[in-house]
């Protein structure tokens, strides 16, 4: 298949998608601007070509986050990747050069879980010489406030003040219901309301309610990514930090602040904070480095690995161009 690069339109597009997940494409279609038939037919050649894809995970109710990072012997990295990418746990796998093969996110229920995982199974997996474990202690930045930035401040307000309120009401879901949910979410995130509620045996105002309900409560999150390699960032990069206990929650914050970045937690471990950016060329790597190191006296970048493939996003296989293949391991 032809390869497809996104127009000011289409990138206009995912950023209003990024903000309201599920809005309707008639919703949109005046802030976007073009028509709700244009929005579908560009958004579903997206969708086609792997490009963008929207997930639904449960939020909040894993016990543990972890990020491990693993050293392979020589040739067996891919190998390892791929036998972990179809193991539910691992949710994130990204093959890396720097200090590390593979650094994956790992979700686990509670501490005994997260010990079967990193002392039990991961023994059955032939290729892997080491492992080195950071339980994430706090997340300050999430990736799922990442934008495109196509739209202008005042798009984006329009597009916000399009998501539906909370019910009035509780709705009573039960846990058979929300594992159902999210697993069809998981898939695609913009699955239309009387499609899922079809699947679900149920009617579209009672999916519409507990979608809102659950979103509402922190019990479900639901976020839109775009191939890296269609932005005007396609340098992932991770950095690993020591930074004074003290300083950890102002410089925290202050990191999340920048726009290279995407992701920031502090973990228990060799570094006590870890984020995730995305840079427009490989020199910005060791630039930004500089510049945090200059604004933020006391942090210590003590390593940085640059991503060489991502396998596995939020469930998602992907291939090695990053594209979503179309086959999920839904997160537990």
């Amino acid at each position: 298949m032809q390869d497809y690069v996104l127009d000011d339109l289409d990138q206009r597009l995912v950023h209003a998608v990024q903000v309201s997940p599920r809005a309707a494409w008639t919703t949109l279609a005046p802030i976007v601007g073009a028509d709700a038939v244009t929005l579908a037919r560009r958004w579903a050649r997206m969708r086609e070509r792997g490009i963008v894809y929207v997930t639904g995970y449960a939020d909040g109710t894993a016990g543990l986050v972890a990020l491990i990072e693993i050293d392979c012997s020589p040739g067996e990295t891919l190998a390892v990747a791929e036998t972990l990418a179809r193991d539910p746990e691992p949710f994130t796998i990204d093959l890396t050069a720097g200090g590390r093969d593979i650094l994956l996110t790992l979700a686990a229920p509670d501490a005994a879980a997260l010990a079967e995982w990193t002392l039990e199974r991961i023994r059955g997996i032939a290729g892997i010489r080491s492992m080195r474990t950071h339980l994430v202690s706090a997340t300050v930045r999430d990736a799922r406030d990442w934008r495109l930035r196509s739209l202008s401040a005042a798009e984006v307000a329009e597009v916000e003040a399009t998501e539906p309120p909370p019910p009035s009401v509780p709705v009573r879901i039960s846990y058979e219901q929300r594992r159902q949910l999210t697993a069809e979410l998981a898939e695609d995130g913009r699955i239309g309301t009387t499609e899922l509620a079809r699947r679900m045996g149920m009617s579209p105002r009672r999916v519409r309610d507990m979608i809102a309900e659950m979103r509402s409560s922190g019990r479900l999150a639901i976020r839109v990514d775009i191939a890296r390699d269609q932005t005007p960032w396609p340098i992932y990069a991770w950095y690993f930090l020591r930074v004074p206990a003290a300083m950890v929650a102002r410089i925290g914050t202050q990191l999340g602040r920048l726009e290279e970045v995407r992701l920031v937690v502090n973990t228990v471990g060799e570094y006590n904070v870890i984020m995730a950016v995305w840079l427009r060329t490989l020199q910005d790597v060791s630039r930004l480095e500089a510049k945090i190191e200059e604004r933020l006296p006391g942090v210590a970048i003590a390593d940085r690995s640059v991503v060489l493939r991502t396998v596995k996003h939020l469930g998602h296989l992907l291939d090695r161009r990053g594209r979503v293949t179309g086959e999920t391991i839904p997160i537990l």
